[in-house]
């Protein structure tokens, strides 16, 4: 995921109050605006892992393709709520997850 794609900024918001969590209301602009983008591009990557292994084969390749040609983040989420159940549970599931995590990360 490149940093000029459009970000869901309902997740990047999230990222953002993840930081300030952690480090504090205080914490200096550009590391939380550094630190939010790094987690973001995180929790894309851990998305597309978590769900790729429940594609099959023929949507794996989909996927892929959709991917490469870099279509919009509605297209791709809209692909894998077809083809995913309880998508939406599913991704408040590794979010959850994924704060738990870095609130006890050092």
């Amino acid at each position: 995921m490149a940093t000029s794609e459009p970000k869901d900024q309902n997740v990047y918001s999230f990222m953002m109050q993840l930081v300030q969590e952690k480090h504090g209301d205080e914490v200096e602009m550009e590391f939380l605006n550094t630190e939010s983008e790094r987690l973001y591009l995180e929790f894309g990557e851990k998305l597309v892992s978590y769900f790729e292994p429940m594609l099959s084969p023929e949507q794996k390749k989909e996927f892929d393709i959709l991917v490469e040609q870099s279509s919009p983040q509605d297209q791709i989420l809209s692909f894998l709520s077809e083809s995913i159940e309880n998508l939406e549970q599913r991704i408040m599931e590794v979010l959850v997850n994924f704060k738990q995590e870095y609130l006890s990360s050092e």
